[in-house]
């Protein structure tokens, strides 16, 4: 049984996702209720405090429509790129999703507009709470989330505890290398997992692959596209899928040895496609791990969908309010 199945707060509480393109946000009920919800465009060129203003008159607006009284509310849980610093309720650096808004104090900006208390965390670390609570991973204690999108995310649930690190940022599992003599990465590293195996280098591996197989690629190429044409039957896309898996699977197995895991999650916009490579990640870390690491292990894929980041962000706030 999970130690994080401790009470939390009877809620409800405003939640927050925010992303570089969009944000989501919604009234959650104790029990993962999604009261209301609404999303609009986050715009990261302008000003940190002009999206927070929309953001509290959303949040406002939210519970008028849904008739929830705001003195009822607890708190605002935000889960957003990283890298931030949660204790502080800080954006640090969060690149390349906000570059304008280094060192925005959005828990304080949130709390002057909404008059709640907000708790801030990484996206991938509330995605992780997420599952623990209501998805794949529900009751477990140690858990490896991988969220597969633009890039690659990763939550970590150790002893029923959401693992930080020193300074707020554990759990950039996309920048594990997997090949040191590989591309170069943002972060300075090479052959980091995410070069491999996110959305855009799904699209780039189709492409040369058609290349190499003589056949014209189109000009615009997404994992969408390549899950889509998985989809119609293509073998050559079949294959990129195949690939895919093999890359996470031999991440995913440094990760199982470091953290021991009884559970790893796939989550995410590429989470859809897992159908064409999730076996593959299964058997490459079956051929990789200890066999005492293997015994209940499970590799699953989310069901929580685009719900996901918004229940985590509420989860955030109800054991916060909750004391946890």
């Amino acid at each position: 049984m999970s130690r994080a199945k401790a009470e939390a707060g009877s809620g409800p509480v405003w939640a927050i996702d925010l992303g570089g393109t969009k944000t989501k946000l919604g009234i959650v009920a104790a029990d993962g209720e999604v009261i209301g919800e609404e999303t609009f465009p986050t715009r990261p060129e302008r000003s940190a405090e002009s999206w927070a203003e929309e953001a509290a008159a959303a949040l406002r607006g939210i519970a008028g429509r849904t008739r929830v009284d705001e003195r009822s509310v607890a708190s605002v849980g935000i889960g957003a790129p990283g890298p931030l610093n949660a204790k502080e309720g800080v954006l640090t650096n969060p690149l390349p999703n906000l570059p304008n808004w280094r060192g925005f104090a959005i828990c304080a900006a949130l709390t002057e507009r909404t008059g709640k208390p907000a708790y801030l965390d990484n996206d991938a670390n509330c995605a992780a709470l997420s599952e623990q609570w209501l998805g794949a991973a529900r009751g477990s204690d140690d858990v490896l989330v991988l969220t597969l999108g633009t890039g690659i995310g990763g939550g970590i649930i150790a002893d029923g505890r959401l693992l930080h690190g020193f300074s707020d940022n554990a759990g950039e599992l996309g920048h594990m290398s997997i090949d040191h003599h590989g591309p170069p990465c943002v972060c300075g590293s090479r052959g980091c997992i995410e070069l491999y195996a996110s959305a855009g280098a799904t699209a780039e591996r189709y492409r040369r692959k058609l290349e190499e197989a003589g056949r014209e690629a189109a000009e615009e190429i997404t994992a969408l596209g390549v899950f889509e044409a998985a989809e119609a039957g293509d073998e050559i896309a079949r294959a990129t899928f195949a690939e895919v898996g093999y890359y996470l699977g031999a991440a995913v197995s440094s990760m199982v040895h470091a953290f021991n895991p009884e559970m790893v999650v796939v989550a995410g916009g590429m989470a859809g496609a897992a159908r064409y490579y999730l076996e593959t990640i299964r058997s490459v870390v079956k051929e990789r791990i200890y066999p005492d690491f293997q015994a209940g292990l499970r590799i699953e894929v989310s069901p929580l969908g685009d719900a996901m980041g918004l229940l985590g962000a509420a989860r955030l706030a109800l054991m916060a309010a909750g004391g946890q």
